[in-house]
């Protein structure tokens, strides 16, 4: 099966009346009713609501968050109305965009300006603000996330005020702002610092557990992007790689969000069967590994795809995560103890773990920040309980000085997250100036950064 099988689609109900309006996430596990639900058409048209609504205000993009950080009872903005390309710079190479594009939508778009994203998740689906806010990233040893590639933005802070916000401008609200969960204020548009159009091969295969660890730093080194899926019960590990090609690209025919595919339809099978016998789960496992590397037997070249096609895996069998960035070097260490802990837990579950690369950055608030990290992500089935799985491996994060992805679940209090994040004060000064009534904060977002 492809590596491994699953993608996203969000829930919309919208009513006249609190009790008829409802919001949930892709994996179903967040819900809410919020008084109010609006899809502004114009930077304007936010403002005024903004201006005049009734807190919390939050922003929801495609669902994919797995934290509560879009719930809220008070007022709920969708920016779909706001998307697309603005202007591209061919000398700078950026491109102004606004802030409901989902990264799918963008390929294509800046694509045809002879551009694209410098890397970006094997997810697209997201909304660009939410990608940037949360910290978002893809895998390559010198490649950050895609907040740090934001070389500017404009903010409509909960006052009514328009920022825009750039190294040289408003600087503060740049730092803090590009990974700030929504927190300071509503973004409309972005700015982002693209590459020239290129195109990607992608190759695999199969390794030992054993071998894959002799191999890890040259792995990691001598590719652009590289990535590796670890079902703990299985014996070896599926790896990934992708790296410029100057191979004529092939066309991706993609099917629309939310469609199952013959692997889709497959591994769901496996989780419904896996939950009601657990005593399968190695089988499976072992099965999955196997078929993952078959795709990637012999010696014939790789896939060609242009960037945009090339990164994205189509997922749509729903699940829960957890995912943490830890130092570099202490990777191999913390994962190898985490499936090991998975493995003797007692716990059912079926997915991967997923181990990726991110080079450092400047974002006060980024996983990332002054720090290369790989991040280690769990999941679980979304019909299957989480709680117990994802808190015995957040201790073991926790032992490696791991920082919680922001739209992943995780259970770190404001007491926790300023001490792994030189600029939470910096960070907290700016966001209590923009809104000091947090009408910008839900409960979720108040426990986090400790406002009462």
């Amino acid at each position: 099966m492809d590596v491994p099988a699953f993608c996203m689609l969000n829930s919309w109900k919208v009513g006249t009346g609190m009790s008829e309006t409802k919001w949930q996430n892709w994996s179903g596990w967040v819900k809410a009713h919020p008084h109010t639900f609006y899809k502004p058409q114009t930077e304007d048209e936010l403002t005024t609501l903004v201006t005049e609504a009734r807190g919390p205000i939050r922003v929801a993009g495609s669902g994919h968050s797995f934290t509560p950080i879009c719930e809220s009872d008070g007022t709920l903005f969708s920016l779909e109305k706001m998307s697309g390309l603005i202007a591209t710079d061919q000398e700078a190479r950026t491109a102004r965009v606004f802030a409901g594009s989902t990264i799918r939508d963008l390929g294509p778009l800046l694509h045809n300006q002879g551009l694209g994203l410098i890397n970006q998740g094997d997810i697209d689906r997201q909304a660009i603000a939410g990608a940037v806010g949360t910290g978002t990233h893809g895998t390559g040893k010198s490649l950050k996330s895609i907040s740090a590639a934001v070389v500017g933005f404009r903010l409509v802070t909960p006052s009514g005020d328009i920022l825009n916000c750039s190294a040289e401008e408003n600087s503060d609200v740049f730092h803090a702002g590009r990974v700030s969960m929504g927190s300071l204020g509503i973004m409309t548009e972005i700015e982002l610092q693209c590459a020239p159009a290129y195109a990607l091969e992608e190759r695999g295969g199969r390794l030992s557990v054993a071998d894959l660890f002799d191999a890890l730093d040259t792995l990691r080194d001598d590719n652009r992007h590289f990535e590796f899926f670890w079902f703990p019960f299985a014996d070896d590990v599926l790896v990934k790689t992708l790296n410029i090609s100057d191979v004529e690209p092939k066309p991706r025919k993609r099917a629309p969000d939310g469609q199952d595919g013959p692997a889709d339809i497959a591994f769901r099978k496996l989780c419904e069967i896996n939950r009601f016998a657990p005593f399968l789960r190695g089988r499976f496992q072992r099965q999955m590994t196997e078929q993952g590397g078959s795709r990637y037997a012999g010696d014939a070249p790789g896939r060609s795809r242009w960037s945009h096609d090339a990164f994205p895996s189509d997922r749509n069998v729903r699940f829960n995560e957890m995912e943490y960035a830890v130092p570099t070097e202490r990777g191999a260490d913390c994962v190898r103890e985490i499936a090991a802990h998975m493995r003797s837990c007692g716990v059912n579950f079926l997915f991967p773990i997923e181990y990726r690369y991110v080079a450092a950055d400047d974002a006060w608030l980024s996983p990332f920040f002054e720090r290369d990290s790989v991040t280690i992500s769990i999941h679980q089935y979304h019909k299957q309980a989480y709680a117990k799985l994802f808190g015995g491996v957040e201790q073991i994060f926790r032992k490696y000085a791991g920082r919680p992805h922001w739209g992943k679940l995780h259970t770190l209090a404001a007491g926790d997250l300023q001490a792994l994040y030189p600029k939470w004060d910096d960070f907290c000064a700016v966001r209590n100036r923009l809104d000091p009534e947090a009408k910008m904060l839900n409960p979720f977002l108040r426990k986090i950064l400790g406002v009462s």
